[in-house]
């Protein structure tokens, strides 16, 4: 309701209908039905161990899809940014802090929850933290080993969760890089990816490159996932670093 008439709501962009025809129809299936089983043998629990009991027990299997769809609300700018190839924060009109990813209202409790505005942020930044992920869940697997950063893009205040494509061995906190943008993009943080900016070298303090044995064993456990990637995917170590070096030439 808007002024107290009701607003119906009216398509602007429709980017979904092949998206529909290919997968309602799978989402539908299974409804949680049990469609098989398996009768195992294993420990009861509820023992002592080296006492263990063991007895039957009923797995069943249940297939079920779900195609979610939801409202980005007040922040869809970012996200509709992100397919246009631009990035978007919000900053309070208040307190000046610039927040990215955005919030629709800030979170300083002495501007009681005023209403943020846009502002257009360069695709720019620093890295605040990371993690070097040499496991992942089933969709990223392929793509390991990656680097998953939080950057704080230049002029925000927060930190943004975003993909760094570099070797794991080369990223640090305070290395500066530059954002890009997938060709194809869906609106999602995955349309974006951090590279860093050539001819940085890694501070003295920087944890991972002081400690000779840390970069030692990184090392080590990268080459049991290059084993990994080329066991289930047939991806080499060549391919991986190949396609680092594409994205530090870019």
């Amino acid at each position: 309701m808007v002024n107290g008439r009701r607003v119906k709501e009216r398509i602007i962009e429709d980017r979904v209908s092949q998206v529909l025809r290919e997968w309602e129809e799978y989402a539908r299936k299974g409804n949680l039905r049990v469609r098989g089983y398996q009768v195992v043998r294993g420990p009861a629990g509820n023992t002592k161990v080296g006492e263990e009991e063991e007895n039957e027990f009923l797995i069943v299997y249940r297939p079920h899809g779900v195609l979610y769809h939801h409202s980005l609300g007040k922040v869809s700018k970012f996200f509709k940014g992100l397919i246009e190839g631009k990035i978007y924060g919000t900053k309070c009109p208040k307190c000046s802090t610039v927040y990215c990813p955005p919030r629709a209202h800030c979170w300083n409790p002495d501007c009681n929850v005023q209403p943020t505005e846009w502002v257009e942020l360069p695709p720019r930044g620093r890295v605040h933290t990371f993690s070097i992920m040499l496991f992942s869940a089933d969709s990223f697997l392929d793509q390991l080993p990656f680097v998953l950063g939080y950057v704080q893009i230049d002029g925000a205040h927060t930190a943004l969760p975003i993909q760094i494509l570099t070797p794991p061995t080369y990223v640090w906190i305070g290395q500066e890089v530059k954002i890009r943008f997938r060709e194809e993009r869906r609106g999602e943080l995955m349309d974006i990816y951090a590279v860093p900016i050539p001819g940085q070298k890694p501070p003295e303090w920087s944890c991972l490159h002081k400690d000779p044995k840390a970069l030692k064993d990184l090392e080590r456990d990268l080459e049991r996932v290059y084993k990994f990637l080329e066991e289930k995917f047939g991806i080499t170590k060549e391919t991986v670093v190949k396609r680092w070096e594409e994205a530090l030439r870019e």
